[in-house]
């Protein structure tokens, strides 16, 4: 779990630190996606075994007092370990020959001397409770060490393992500059199979961000100032959507500078008036990953949000932007998000058809747009029917038989803008 230097302390013989209802929140779905990440790879019965290894770099001490309950309750490092244990079970229903198998290492680092200490202590603990698989807890290395000197040990190990690239990165820091952005596109590229989820506490790095020597270092540490408009941000905090045109040079950057084809960047914002709002992060190269993590903020549509626009937006620097600029407030993953969400999708995507020359697959026209939406498959096929059924789209599949609406389109049906004038 992230921490400041006097924020989530934790000292054996002293109660655990308290959890925030948000930091709560990202737990459940940080534990929810690792779950989901063995269920989807083992998805098809006959693949016996995964290989998949679980890093939480700044792990903590592993153990909490609950903000709303107030009883303790276990931090990411357990909560990993009981995602895997239970996946195991999940994958084995009705299995009595030859189980299919999770093997699992986990690397939990934690700088702190005494916070590294409870977090032993803890594991110890839960694991004579029975609340973790010994097998599991067998094959956690707890590393006391700061997060970047323990890394390219950590991705030697996980090269080394047969079929063991599949990996899972917490990176869940308090501030925005403990992990450069170079780091994160060299652990990818070392790592084809890793996935990163990053907190970004992007409302601490947009309030204090002024063209001084002084602020641009922490940003130029992680690789993102060229993407600040350093000359312009006076300027900028005077328009109305300044926050959103912020948010898109950095979003921009981090999915630049980290090289993830694939990027979910929604904001959790915590209860508290005073309590700076962050993103978190998911970072990855293939679709599935992407589409799996962005269905869970649909699942906790009352606790995250998005700030951009409600259909396809543009990360970066769109000269045009301040004509266009909606309005748009705040959007949470609700209801009302998801209907301005596929209504504006509708109309983009039919613009978008009409203007390609050629007919285009499913496939590519998700994975081109997926990460440039709220929207993950889901809504994006409710989007293809809506269109289908309207007429302005003309749907075939691979063999050039034409579809009628359908609630699933296949990644190998291909559409294209329907030339037809309805009359009404």
């Amino acid at each position: 779990m992230a921490k400041t230097d006097d924020k989530y302390e934790w000292h054996i013989g002293l109660p655990p630190p308290v959890l925030d209802q948000h930091s709560a929140v990202k737990h459940s779905i940080i534990e929810n996606y690792v779950g989901r990440y063995i269920e989807t790879v083992m998805s098809q019965a006959i693949i016996p075994k995964v290989t998949l290894s679980l890093v939480d770099g700044f792990a903590g001490g592993g153990e909490y007092l609950s903000e709303a309950e107030g009883g303790a309750v276990d931090g990411t490092p357990l909560l990993m370990l009981r995602a895997v244990h239970e996946a195991r079970a999940k994958i084995n229903v009705g299995r009595t020959i030859t189980p299919r198998e999770v093997d699992a290492e986990f690397f939990f680092v934690e700088k702190k001397n005494e916070s590294a200490q409870y977090l032993h202590q803890h594991l110890a603990n839960r694991r004579a409770e029975g609340a973790i698989a010994d097998s599991d807890y067998q094959r956690v290395q707890l590393r006391n060490s700061s997060f970047l000197d323990e890394l390219p040990h950590i991705v030697a190990r996980i090269k080394a393992r047969r079929n063991g690239c599949r990996s899972i990165f917490l990176l869940d820091q308090y501030n925005y500059h403990a992990v450069p952005m170079r780091t994160i596109r060299w652990l990818m590229s070392e790592l084809p199979g890793a996935e990163v989820i990053l907190t970004f506490n992007v409302d601490s790095l947009m309030t204090f961000l002024s063209d001084s020597e002084k602020n641009r270092k922490p940003v130029r540490a992680i690789d993102l100032e060229q993407y600040i408009p350093w000359e312009r941000l006076k300027s900028l905090r005077t328009e109305q959507d300044w926050r959103t045109s912020l948010q898109r040079h950095i979003a921009h950057g981090i999915k630049v500078e980290t090289g993830a084809r694939f990027m979910t960047l929604f904001f959790v914002r915590p209860l508290a008036s005073n309590s700076w709002s962050y993103w978190l992060v998911h970072l990855s190269q293939r679709y599935k990953a992407h589409d799996v993590m962005k269905a869970l903020h649909w699942e906790h549509s009352s606790e995250f949000g998005h700030e951009l626009e409600p259909g396809l937006f543009m990360l970066g620097y769109n000269p045009r932007r301040d004509e266009d600029y909606s309005g748009q407030s705040s959007l949470l993953f609700d209801q009302s998000g998801e209907q301005k969400c596929v209504e504006a999708l509708t109309e983009q995507f039919g613009r978008l058809l009409a203007d390609k020359l050629q007919p285009v697959a499913v496939a590519q026209l998700f994975e081109e747009n997926i990460s440039n939406t709220m929207a993950d498959e889901s809504r994006l096929q409710r989007v293809l029917r809506s269109m289908h059924a309207a007429g302005s789209i003309a749907v075939s599949t691979k063999n050039d038989r034409r579809r009628r609406p359908s609630k699933i389109y296949l990644p190998t049906d291909v559409i294209e803008h329907s030339r037809q004038i309805i009359l009404t």
